[in-house]
């Protein structure tokens, strides 16, 4: 089935579903049905996309963090039209409404683009473009299933989309005790300030589960490591702290008890882990990860899917320390998703035989990138 949610975000920590949009093929025909997520529960239409049917988003990830949110459904066999088109050469990226364009010649109109879906009753021109943006889906997902198929990338599609539908789906289910880890800067603390952040993120969480406000408006990240630093004593210490909102300053109580928890944790030796010292990779595999981003960009340039896809930079260092570890060549067994995934195939391959001295990296003037692998 199809599948597109609206929601409203603004201003809240989890979204408010308003529709759901579902479309399947029957025979030659498209059919659609619009869920009204206000009037009545959309679980069990939900249900059907964490089962064993084939399940068509197009630019998934934030519909599959609601789904999962809302109902703890995991999406488990999703194929992503963006993330499929990116792989058939269709750009990287591209919208809904361009890949319609290009692949069916139908043009949508983005007039109700910035609609307050939660409002009653939807007007006509909403139930259309909210139709719409589930009506091609069927037809370009065959369409692009066909493509893949023929050019030997469905498998890679397949993987990728299952890779996002989990990213999205551990990024839904965020305990508070395990909040403080999306506090930016709170592993490189002391001791007893990762043991303050972290109870003070988990207090954050639950408010903002509670009252459905975002976490930063209730206490910012800066407002909760000004506090897991100090770690001041009582109510009247905390509300001299710069940095805290009304909200913060209004529960300056239970924050303190959050402290005096965080005391608690340190005294028993339950410590969150402090950030892994990092270490600037060697001049081998500083010139390894150069090479290996060349390899990215001549093999994106050959198979016309994006480099992001391929590899990152960070991929990159990542791999190039490990190559550099292994002295004794043994680079085959190393775990790392260029060599162990379908990357191996289009990029982890041609970087193993330059390792092996079996193919040149060498400089050509008709590429964009400048270079190109040849065999030795």
């Amino acid at each position: 089935m199809a599948l597109d949610l609206e929601f409203v975000a603004q201003d809240r920590y989890r979204p408010d579903l308003a529709l759901v949009q579902v479309a399947w093929r029957r025979d030659d025909a498209v059919e659609i049905r619009l869920v009204d997520a206000v009037a009545v529960d959309a679980g069990p239409v939900i249900a059907l996309a964490g089962g064993g049917i084939d399940v068509v988003l197009h630019a998934a990830r934030q519909d599959l963090q609601i789904v999962a949110t809302r109902f703890g459904v995991r999406v488990r066999r999703l194929f992503d039209t963006q993330v499929a088109a990116a792989f058939a050469g269709l750009g990287d990226q591209i919208g809904y409404a361009r890949l319609v364009e290009a692949m069916l010649g139908a043009r949508l109109g983005k007039e109700q683009q910035w609609t307050d879906w939660l409002r009653r009753p939807l007007a006509p021109a909403q139930l259309r473009y909210a139709a719409d943006d589930v009506r091609y889906l069927p037809v370009i997902a065959d369409a692009l299933a066909g493509r893949l198929d023929a050019s030997g990338r469905r498998g890679w599609v397949d993987a990728e989309c299952d890779v996002l539908a989990q990213i999205a789906h551990d990024a839904a289910q965020i305990e508070p005790d395990s909040a403080w880890r999306e506090v930016s800067g709170a592993r490189a603390l002391d001791a007893a300030g990762r043991a303050a952040s972290r109870r003070l993120a988990a207090w954050r969480q639950r408010e903002a589960l509670a009252l459905n406000q975002p976490p930063s408006w209730l206490l910012a990240d800066r407002g909760l490591l000004e506090l897991a630093k100090s770690r001041p004593r009582d109510e009247r210490a905390i509300a001299k702290v710069r940095g805290l909102g009304e909200h913060a300053r209004k529960n300056a109580a239970a924050l303190a008890a959050a402290l005096v928890a965080a005391s608690a944790d340190v005294e028993a030796g339950d410590v969150p882990p402090a950030a892994t010292a990092w270490a600037p990779p060697g001049p081998r595999a500083q010139l390894w990860e150069e090479v290996i981003l060349a390899v990215v960009q001549a093999a994106s340039e050959e198979t016309g899917i994006a480099a992001r896809w391929l590899a990152t930079r960070g991929d990159a260092e990542d791999l190039a320390r490990a190559l550099d570890a292994r002295r004794d060549g043994a680079f085959e067994e190393i775990e790392h998703p260029i060599l162990r995934t379908w990357r191996r195939e289009v990029i982890g391959d041609r970087i193993l035989a330059w390792l092996r001295g079996e193919a040149a990296l060498v400089g050509d003037a008709t590429t964009a990138s400048g270079v190109k692998m040849v065999p030795r």
